[in-house]
């Protein structure tokens, strides 16, 4: 066994003692449960970055939408109920967000740098809201 892979072991294994899954879904649903909060908070602020193509509903109410969702899974993470159904739809929500509020403005000179940075932190959101959804039994 080489030096690497005895290195990858023991991190593994401490990882797995010392970060249990319980602690990694409660830090996760926290981080939501502030977004949540911020969505309303700053709805005004945000309803900015709603897109003319969503205009059928106020710009405010689709923040105040996106809070609640937001909210809501933190709620079932910490709760531990319904744990499979609230990560598959916090994660199929912010792969909406990336398709509908960032890959459109990837081609802008000026908007474009932000929208990257914004769908690789939804994108690797969405994955671990996946993950959490799949190692869950409800």
């Amino acid at each position: 066994m080489n030096l690497c892979r005895l290195r990858l072991l023991i991190y593994t294994y401490m990882i797995k003692n010392y970060i249990p899954s319980n602690v990694a879904r409660m830090v996760f649903a926290a981080t939501m449960a502030l977004f949540g909060v911020f969505h309303f908070l700053g709805a005004k602020d945000m309803a900015g970055m709603v897109p003319a193509y969503l205009g059928f509903l106020p710009g405010e109410i689709w923040v105040y939408l996106t809070g609640l969702g937001l909210l809501g899974a933190a709620a079932s993470f910490i709760l531990d109920q319904k744990v499979k159904l609230a990560g598959y739809l916090l994660a199929l929500m912010l792969v909406l967000f990336v398709l509908l509020l960032y890959v459109p403005n990837l081609g802008d000179p000026v908007a474009g740098k932000m929208a990257m940075v914004s769908m690789l932190k939804d994108l690797g959101l969405a994955m671990c809201a996946v993950l959490i959804a799949n190692a869950s039994e409800n």
